[in-house]
């Protein structure tokens, strides 16, 4: 349990942002490829994509120059900025994009919440994206920045891209972010980002009903630990996914500077996937209290038959044990009161006879009045 939480709430110290560094600073730039998660304190890793129509173009940035002749050139800029324990790499970015000192902070914490806030010249977007990390469930910070003509994301250090599938649509063309400008890449952004959530909460429909058949046929304390980590880790979903709403709420319906109609047209859809996914979410809570409580009936059930059973061979021997005690009696064998049997022959083999019809008569008895049935 205590490494499921570690890696939930994982914390970081802030990054030191306080001295500025001029447009012009460099910085060393490393590419990921498709390994693992790099190591903390590495340069982060920056990309930066630009598009004009139907033209593209993706590099990996090395100089601050680039960024500053990149803005002034294309339409649309994607600055991708991977890793947020490189503070010389964001002062930089801040630098080119005049990005202030506490929303640098804000992009670069790990636990931040999900919000929006307006600047001037830039909308903040802080969310963020989930995955599996083993078994546990696992969301990651992820802040957008909206220019006039530029995208800003920073992220942490992942082995797998989230944003893969839209580089992907954007160099085969199957998107017109060339056309309609940055906010419609920010609105796509945060698409993928939400639909990130359901494939999540697929494998927890398929998480719930196996410890549903566990909790059923199976109720051990493993069971109850398991259904205890799938809550939390709900409620891991839940406190990504309820300020999420908010934020794309606010983008969608609220007049919101640097943000088009075909854009706040893309939030609202993502907004209404967002209540799609907390109420799919709620229902699955619901089933989790559900499975404690069939888990605490199925042990009580358990424990009734245990206590059936031994009440049923207490009885059983109850006449047995009068019996024997009965006859363990010594009294004289010459008196006319003396017990039945003493000096008789098979006397012993009567007195069995006599247990066993006891005893089947009993189990029979038993039977007939429904007591042995349910037994598994």
């Amino acid at each position: 349990m205590a490494s499921r939480k570690h890696r939930r709430r994982r914390r970081h110290r802030r990054a030191d942002l306080s001295p500025e560094l001029g447009p012009e600073a460099g910085f060393s730039s490393l590419e990921t490829g498709s390994g693992a998660p790099v190591s903390a304190g590495s340069p982060a890793v920056l990309r930066m994509l630009a598009c004009a129509g139907q033209i593209c173009e993706e590099t990996a940035v090395l100089r601050a120059d680039e960024l500053t002749v990149a803005r002034e050139k294309w339409p649309v800029v994607w600055i991708d900025v991977e890793g947020l324990d490189d503070p010389e790499t964001t002062r930089m970015v801040g630098a080119v994009f005049d990005i202030g000192e506490l929303a640098l902070e804000d992009a670069v914490t790990p636990d931040e919440r999900p919000k929006v806030e307006i600047f001037g010249h830039q909308v903040l977007i802080a969310a963020r994206t989930v995955r599996y990390e083993g078994d546990a469930v696992v969301t990651d910070p992820v802040c957008l920045f909206l220019g006039d003509r530029y995208v800003i994301t920073f992220r942490e250090r992942q082995a797998r891209d989230p944003f893969e599938g839209v580089r992907r649509r954007i160099h085969h063309g199957r998107t017109r972010i060339g056309h309609e400008g940055a906010d419609a890449l920010c609105a796509l952004l945060l698409d993928v980002i939400i639909d990130g959530y359901f494939p999540v909460l697929e494998q927890f429909g398929d998480r719930l009903e196996t410890l549903e058949d566990e909790a059923l046929n199976r109720p051990t304390r493993k069971v109850l630990v398991d259904i205890h980590d799938v809550r939390n880790d709900l409620m891991t979903l839940r406190r990504a996914l309820w300020p999420t709403r908010d934020l794309l709420h606010s983008l969608g319906r609220e007049p919101t500077p640097l943000v088009g109609d075909h854009a706040r047209a893309h939030f609202r859809d993502c907004y209404d996937h967002t209540m799609e996914l907390l109420d799919l979410m709620e229902s699955f809570r619901e089933i989790g209290s559900d499975l404690r409580d069939i888990y605490l009936a199925s042990i009580n059930n358990r424990m009734n038959d245990v206590m059936k059973v031994l009440t049923v061979i207490a009885t059983l021997f109850m006449p047995l044990t009068f019996i024997t005690g009965y006859y363990g009696m010594n009294f004289d064998t010459d008196s006319p009161w003396n017990m039945p049997l003493l000096s008789y022959r098979y006397g012993s083999i009567v007195a069995i006879l006599m247990m066993l019809a006891t005893t089947a008569g009993l189990v029979f008895f038993f039977w007939r009045r429904g007591w042995l049935r349910r037994w598994h």
